[in-house]
Formats: structure tokens, C-alpha cells, sequence
């Protein structure tokens, strides 16, 4: 739920349903967790942010992006490997950094404008606002 809140600009909804898939071990909700952790609500935390905040997509064959900043925060990263390409994306008040930590380039898009990431190099973008 939070992945299409954020998809739809919905940034309240998409950060309460991400507090709500993170926090569900940590506060216990379903008087369960003695039993042990839900992985599946780490993984979805995870995705919360990355394709959720992060807006990491893969449409016709390339990676996209398209980060915001939920209110409060004032960054947050996170590292992902793509058809052999290991990168690692920063997003700050100040900017979006992705660093390409593979021996070749690789062209993604960030906010539909395309972007080459040179092989072991970090661009710097500007960061969108709402």
C-alpha cells in the first residue's frame, strides 16, 4: 500500500502504511512477536523505501527513479544490484547522489530524464519537489 501511495503522490498515506509495515515488530501489534520477526514486513519496509520513497522502477528493460524526501526525514540510502550493476543511491535535502560501483556505465532515468552513470563514479542530481 505504500508503493502505490507514493506511485500516486500520496506522501501521507505512503509514509503511514511504511510506519506501519516498520513498527509492526517494534510495537508488537498482533501480540506476536514473541514468536519471532516477520520478514515479510522487513522486506516490505524495504520496498516501502525504495520504490516507495526511492520511486525505483524497471519499465522497458531500464532502472527508474523518482525520490522524495518524507517529511521529517532528512535523508535516507540504500544500495541495489542491477543486471550485474551495484548502486548505491543517497537522497538529502540537498540532492540525489547514485554511485555506480561496476567496472561499466550504465544509463538509468531519474525523474524520465536520462542520466549516464559513469563506471565507479558518483552523479549528483537536484532533487525534485512537490
Amino acid at each position: 500500500h505504500a508503493i502505490l501511495a507514493a506511485k500516486l503522490d500520496m506522501r501521507d498515506k505512503a509514509y503511514e502504511m511504511y510506519l506501519r509495515t516498520a513498527r509492526l515488530d517494534l510495537d508488537d501489534y498482533n501480540n506476536d512477536t514473541e514468536d519471532g520477526c516477520h520478514i515479510t514486513s522487513m522486506a516490505g519496509t524495504w520496498m516501502a523505501v525504495v520504490k516507495g520513497f526511492g520511486g525505483m522502477r524497471v519499465f522497458d528493460e531500464r532502472l527508474h527513479f523518482a525520490p522524495y524526501i518524507p517529511e521529517g526525514w532528512s535523508s535516507y540510502s540504500f544500495k541495489v544490484r542491477f543486471r550485474g550493476h551495484f548502486l548505491q543511491i543517497s537522497v538529502r535535502q540537498s540532492g540525489i547522489a547514485i554511485r555506480n560501483r561496476s567496472p561499466e556505465s550504465l544509463s538509468v532515468l531519474v525523474y524520465g530524464q536520462e542520466c549516464l552513470l559513469p563506471a565507479d563514479q558518483t552523479v549528483e542530481l537536484n532533487l525534485k519537489t512537490a
